[in-house]
């Protein structure tokens, strides 16, 4: 009786090596935020690039380990557009998969931003309902100050963003042009109400928040009445 249990304990160990061997396999997800100049004259025609090579971008976007992948255009003064990435990736050379990805010949090389703020949020499966980028400049002389606020958020604060259905935020920093740097915002909404949820993300503690974070802050000129953080045009994206 005794050999019959170990050879039934052997089978069932060599039925979970190959699923044990996977999850121990599996890369962590990295986000990761990009950015890109384009010109004016350009603009019409990267998008409908964007449609032509959509399908083989796609299958690209997948063989080199990279998912959720978003394109945004936005302009940040009037005669300068930039477009910003973001995406998931699970491989181990960013910088070479994605270099991998067709790219018009009018855009400059992307260049990935440093993830100043990341929270995962309240765990969800299926697609967003909405998914969230806008963009904000930041003087030099307060970068250290904000990146610091965002490396220790107030745990308050965190409780609200996930309360009112938001995930997968992130925040990055990078430098587009000389001495011009910039905040890039991704996060996706799962609720049912977005503007009710947008709107009592401010409680008593964030308020508190935002009178550290927001003088730190540099709006751009061509952002729309009402706005702090610019919203941005969603050009594509491929989950």
């Amino acid at each position: 009786m005794t050999e019959y249990k170990n050879n039934i304990f052997k089978v069932v160990l060599f039925a979970l090596l190959p699923l044990a061997f996977n999850l121990g396999c599996q890369k962590p997800v990295q986000q990761y935020g990009m950015c890109a100049a384009i010109p004016k004259n350009s603009i019409d025609q990267y998008k409908k690039f964007l449609i032509e090579t959509s399908p083989d971008r796609q299958k690209q976007l997948h063989k080199n380990n990279i998912k959720n992948y978003s394109i945004y255009l936005s302009q940040i003064q009037p005669d300068e557009y930039f477009l910003f990435g973001y995406c998931q990736y699970t491989g181990s050379n960013f910088q070479k998969d994605i270099a991998k990805i067709p790219n018009h010949k009018s855009v400059a090389n992307w260049t990935a931003w440093q993830q100043v703020f990341y929270n995962a949020g309240p765990p969800y499966k299926g697609k967003p309902a909405k998914r969230c980028a806008s963009v904000i400049g930041i003087k030099e002389e307060n970068i250290l100050a904000y990146t610091q606020l965002h490396a220790n958020p107030w745990s308050d604060v965190l409780a609200s963003i996930e309360r009112c259905n938001i995930r997968n935020y992130s925040i990055y920093l990078g430098q587009p042009e000389p001495n011009e740097y910039l905040l890039f915002s991704y996060f996706e909404y799962i609720g049912d109400d977005f503007s009710k949820d947008m709107g009592r993300i401010g409680d008593k503690v964030t308020h508190v928040w935002w009178t550290y974070t927001d003088p730190l802050q540099t709006p751009i000129p061509t952002r729309k009445p009402g706005e702090h953080w610019a919203s941005v045009e969603e050009l594509l994206h491929i989950d």
